[in-house]
């Protein structure tokens, strides 16, 4: 079996995955089987190094849909309804405290470049009022106009540094923001079974 006859085989029995996941399967078996054969391997021998087509579709799908929650139903949705309505206090209650703990997570991850933040603008309008008023200060004292603008280039780089560190920890979070909320939409996007 050739490359082209084991992706179209692996296409026809990955039928039943969404477009978008059987597409990114075809396209990363496509690049093992190139890769293969760019390390001098003929196509048979790379199709039969990943093995059988029909295997390969059936283990994807066992691996994709091997989370499966079963929800009991009543086999009526009259009596679903009223009993959703009259589990609302149990249920309702624990969906608050989990959308609640969800909020202070974020709230938590954000609080350091927040603070960073603040202190690189606190430190930038420091030097600014610094340096604008040393001229002024040199006038009654020369020492101390001159220690105002020391403080004032010393406030200048904790600005600089606190910005950065600001930047650095904003681009992490973002990262672990990004994570958290594919694991997030991952949990709802569960396959369902009604009994």
């Amino acid at each position: 079996m050739n490359k082209a006859v084991f992706l179209k085989e692996l296409a026809l029995y990955l039928n039943k995955m969404k477009k978008e996941d059987k597409d990114r399967f075809i396209t990363y078996y496509d690049e093992m089987l190139s890769d293969y054969i760019e390390n001098g391997m003929s196509e048979e021998d790379a199709v039969n190094k990943i093995g059988d087509p029909k295997r390969v579709a059936e283990e994807l799908l066992e691996s994709h849909d091997s989370v499966k929650i079963e929800i009991p139903s009543t086999g009526s949705k009259f009596l679903n309804i009223i009993l959703l309505i009259l589990g609302f206090p149990l249920w309702g209650s624990l969906l608050l405290s989990g959308i609640i703990m969800i909020i202070s997570i974020y709230v938590l991850l954000w609080c350091l470049p927040f603070i960073t933040g603040i202190g690189c603008f606190g430190f930038f309008l420091t030097s600014i009022i610094g340096v604008i008023g040393s001229p002024f200060i040199m006038f009654k004292s020369i020492p101390f106009g001159i220690i105002q603008l020391g403080t004032s280039i010393i406030s200048v780089g904790s600005s600089i540094l606190l910005g950065i560190a600001t930047v650095k920890i904003s681009k992490i979070f973002i990262n672990i923001n990004k994570k958290f909320n594919i694991k997030l939409v991952s949990l709802f996007k569960k396959k369902v079974v009604i009994r």
